[in-house]
């Protein structure tokens, strides 16, 4: 996962947050303050849960969100936001120095399981997007074994054409990637009702099948 990704996925997070804030409305008496929207709150907070966690232990956004985040509250959501925001301001910055390696090929089974874990729960949508960037750090992968060149910018699509092109696999193995790129798209951008748990279950059974082909996970 490049520095570009890991902003590119904390945009979106913040954009998420952002959609949270707007559901502002008053708390019920005899409460004080202001609630925002509870299932679109916590959608959002599992998916930077999921996101944070991925970080390496020492850095504090994780901890951060998860103890000052914790209600459907507008100050709770605010403060998400800052960690959010804090952690970009970092990454951006070039602060922290283990960013580049994040996604190995050491852990890509550490996250399958991270995400099989979330799926036992009934999170759906944060298991969608991290096996989605299990998927496209291992298409870099193979295409770096297999002497094809790889832009910052390329994604899953781009990555996938790549490989099939030349023959890597074939054009059936495409499309069933094209099909997990369109549903982790869909948790990413918050379209979480296009797809069911079904769908990411099969996701995650398929990309754990097919990374342990090609890269020997």
């Amino acid at each position: 996962m490049t520095v570009d990704r890991i902003l590119g996925r904390l945009d979106n997070l913040i954009e998420m947050g952002e959609k949270v804030l707007t559901t502002r409305h008053p708390a019920p008496p005899p409460f004080a303050g202001y609630n925002v929207e509870e299932a679109l709150f916590r959608q959002w907070r599992t998916s930077v849960l999921a996101f944070l966690n991925v970080l390496p232990s020492e850095y504090v956004y994780y901890r951060e969100f998860e103890a000052n985040c914790m209600i459907a509250y507008y100050d709770h959501a605010n403060m998400g936001m800052a960690v959010l925001r804090a952690a970009k301001e970092d990454i951006a910055g070039g602060y922290l120095q283990k960013v580049e390696t994040l996604v190995s090929a050491e852990v890509f089974n550490d996250f399958l399981e991270m995400a099989e874990h979330l799926l036992d729960n009934g999170y759906k949508d944060p298991a969608a997007s991290l096996i989605g960037a299990v998927l496209e750090d291992g298409l870099r992968r193979i295409c770096g074994n297999n002497d094809l060149p790889v832009k910052s910018d390329d994604n899953i699509s781009s990555l996938n054409r790549k490989l099939a092109d030349k023959d890597v696999y074939n054009r059936l193995q495409q499309r069933e990637i094209e099909v997990w790129n369109k549903l982790r798209d869909y948790a990413d951008h918050g379209h979480f009702n296009e797809y069911e748990i079904d769908g990411v279950k099969s996701m995650l059974e398929g990309v754990g099948n097919f990374l342990a082909k090609l890269l020997e996970v």
